[in-house]
């Protein structure tokens, strides 16, 4: 059986080990021993705080929900 594409690009939660500047929010640092959501695309890795982290796992979850929801009315 052929493996199962992945709709989700590399994800990761990691601790800091240096200062990091949040990705979404320049106003957001993120300190060291901070943990931080780590997304990789296109050879660059992107950082984010946990507050914006929340956000952005919130607007995927939505967004999954979306397409199941799609799903389930083609059924």
């Amino acid at each position: 059986m052929p493996k199962l594409k992945r709709l989700l690009v590399s994800a990761c939660f990691e601790t800091a080990q240096r200062r990091r500047q949040c990705s979404r929010n320049k106003g957001h640092d993120i300190s060291k021993g901070d943990r931080c959501l780590v997304i990789k695309e296109n050879m660059s890795k992107n950082n984010y705080c946990m507050e914006c982290a929340q956000l952005i796992l919130e607007k995927a979850k939505e967004d999954l929900n979306g397409l199941i929801l799609e799903l389930d009315r083609n059924d």
